[in-house]
């Protein structure tokens, strides 16, 4: 329990540490939108961001958090990063970036109190959680791919239909009828012409 006390203690600095981690990923021109919208709709990356941050912690702390609870702020953090123009290491990677923080901010008083165990204890946590991310990452991309094999044979499909038009002929290639411009009886007499000639 002493070793929880000190992680709490912790929180939130490994927490906004982490978040400003994960946003400068990001473009450089992107990270000040990240940092200072706070509205979730305007701004739902750095919302997911702070979303997964906390759950995080908490589970690699060691709180008595629902494992549906954890899954759920993981998956939506991890399927934003899968559809992001990221490389899977990139994307995955920043779950790493907390191991730092832990031990510049946490690892020293843990051991300092003797808990250097325990400490070891919550990496260890950090590790299997970021195994958890890799699994919600490959079945967010199967996904993606999926919808991207689907998309093409839509389009192809269309092409096929155009295509088999083309060979029919399209319709407005068609000749022209007997009511068309070249066809079509002249209800008025030419201008030109004698009113005799016109019957």
């Amino acid at each position: 329990m002493r070793s929880l006390k000190i992680l709490r203690a912790h929180k939130k600095e490994v927490v906004d540490s982490w978040v400003e981690a994960v946003f400068a990923t990001y473009p450089l021109e992107t990270t000040g939108f990240l940092r200072t919208a706070s509205d979730p709709f305007t701004n739902p990356v750095a919302h997911m961001t702070r979303e997964a941050a906390g759950v995080l912690f908490d589970a690699v702390a060691g709180e008595d958090v629902e494992a549906a609870t954890v899954r759920a702020s993981l998956d939506r953090f991890v399927k934003l990063r899968a559809v992001q123009k990221f490389a899977p290491s990139q994307s995955l990677a920043v779950f790493y970036l907390m191991k730092p923080i832990l031990r510049e901010k946490v690892m020293p008083e843990m051991r300092l109190k003797g808990r250097l165990e325990d400490y070891l204890e919550a990496e260890s946590r950090l590790d299997t959680l970021a195994l958890l991310a890799f699994d919600i990452y490959s079945e967010a991309r199967e996904t993606v791919a999926e919808s991207r094999i689907k998309e093409i044979k839509n389009q192809h499909a269309q092409l096929a239909r155009w295509a088999q038009r083309l060979e029919n002929g399209p319709d407005l290639a068609q000749a022209p009828g007997p009511e068309s411009p070249e066809t079509a009886p002249r209800d008025h007499a030419d201008p030109g012409q004698n009113p005799s000639q016109a019957r």
